[in-house]
């Protein structure tokens, strides 16, 4: 068709850069596969793990197979954290692929631009002729009518042009959709793997606690294990009696609570550092299998000043094989806390206490005196209602940040 112009420039030059960004983009994908073949690895021996620490959790309390457990959970975790930085390795491998497919696809939304523009500029050349002057310089009434049928063709080739820019746009912006999701799964395996190290650090940590306290005897873990046995019980006995001797005095001794308000105070300042590690009969405890995990700890350095939940009667300090240092206070209203993995103490037994008193100072790191059973430097903080063990959550004010879990 003479007249005629498509765009035909740089085109090899556009199918050069093409294969070149192709070939980018297969390699991208071949290294996705690896890294994808390999997390499937790591699962599979996680499962493994998980399976052998199942069966260990069934066996017999003895201290070989609880040593050995904990040996099977830390390396179960560094699989985890190991899965965790190869998926990390792949989402990025992702989403170097998917911005090289946009920026292809980009490249493709402009070529059709450009034809497009070419198209309309050709049609508005053959609109701008008027008809008398195509018929004075054509040789015959068929040549006109082919100029129409050329220029209806022009027109057809402009539709087809502009449906596929808005197709290209449609698969840049599905793209792009998809490379949010992958930035924002990216970034929540970064928070999960600041967690699994901070479950591994606890698994190591409750290891050499464990080492410590029962100089790898097994005559010792026996009675370590019958003391947390028989800790609740003499506890729930001890509140018991001590409520009823004192019931005139615990009465006044917080008004908050003798009015029924049965708000406590955190026992570590400020509360916009508080960090929970454990919760109430924690999943991740490391000997649930055992026992429950009856409070709740908080991170704290060694030395942290640790204060009274509120006013109440200091019933006794001690130092147990699984708390180290700890002391209980009894309040009002049936209710009792516990502070342990203290370095030391900064009140007496048969003593009153006021809400926000200092009390003792947290230590917890593994091998220090008083630290006791513990996963790291920390405060174990624990409510007991009517002698047992409740979550203590149910009568702390929210910490900062709850809402946005």
């Amino acid at each position: 068709m003479s007249g005629i112009f498509f765009p035909t420039h740089n085109v090899q030059a556009q199918d050069d850069s093409g294969n070149a960004a192709k070939q980018q983009v297969d390699q991208l994908n071949n290294q996705v596969k690896d890294k994808q073949s390999h997390v499937d690895q790591l699962n599979s021996l996680i499962n493994k793990y998980h399976d052998t620490i199942q069966q260990q959790e069934n066996q017999q309390a003895t201290l070989q197979n609880d040593i050995m457990l904990l040996d099977n959970r830390v390396s179960q975790t560094e699989l985890n954290i190991e899965r965790i930085k190869t998926q990390q390795d792949l989402a990025r491998l992702q989403i170097q692929a998917l911005d090289q497919q946009i920026d292809d696809q980009t490249k493709h939304i402009g070529v059709q631009k450009d034809y497009a523009a070419e198209l309309i500029r050709q049609i508005n050349s053959a609109d701008n002729v008027p008809a008398f002057e195509i018929l004075l310089t054509k040789p015959s009434l068929s040549s006109f009518f082919d100029r129409l049928e050329e220029t209806k063709n022009l027109q057809g080739k402009l539709g087809d042009a502009l449906d596929k820019v808005k197709d290209y746009k449609k698969t840049l912006q599905a793209e792009k959709d998809q490379q949010n999701q992958k930035r924002q799964a990216l970034e929540q395996e970064k928070k999960d793997l600041n967690k699994q190290q901070m479950d591994l650090e606890s698994e190591k940590n409750f290891k050499i606690s464990l080492a410590a306290e029962t100089h790898l005897k097994q005559s010792e873990y026996e009675r370590m294990l019958y003391e947390l046995q028989q800790q609740q019980q003499a506890t729930t006995d001890e509140i018991s009696n001590l409520e009823e001797s004192l019931k005139d005095k615990l009465d006044t001794a917080d008004q908050s609570l003798s009015r029924g308000d049965v708000l406590l105070d955190w026992p570590l300042k400020p509360i916009s550092d508080i960090t929970i590690t454990a919760h109430f009969h924690d999943p991740n405890y490391p000997f649930r299998n055992r026992f429950e995990h009856p409070g709740t700890d908080l991170r704290c350095d060694v030395g942290t000043p640790v204060y009274a939940a509120a006013g109440g009667y200091v019933a006794w300090t001690k130092q147990g094989s699984a708390y180290g240092n700890y002391l209980m206070i009894v309040h009002p209203y049936n209710l009792a806390t516990i502070y342990a993995h203290l370095t030391r103490f900064a009140v007496k037994p048969d003593t009153y206490v006021e809400r926000g008193d200092l009390v003792g100072y947290s230590g917890g790191k593994p091998g220090m005196p008083g630290a006791g059973l513990s996963t790291g430097p920390h405060l174990h903080f624990e409510v007991r209602q009517n002698g047992i063990p409740v979550n203590a959550e149910n009568f702390l004010p929210s910490l900062p940040g709850d809402g946005d879990n």
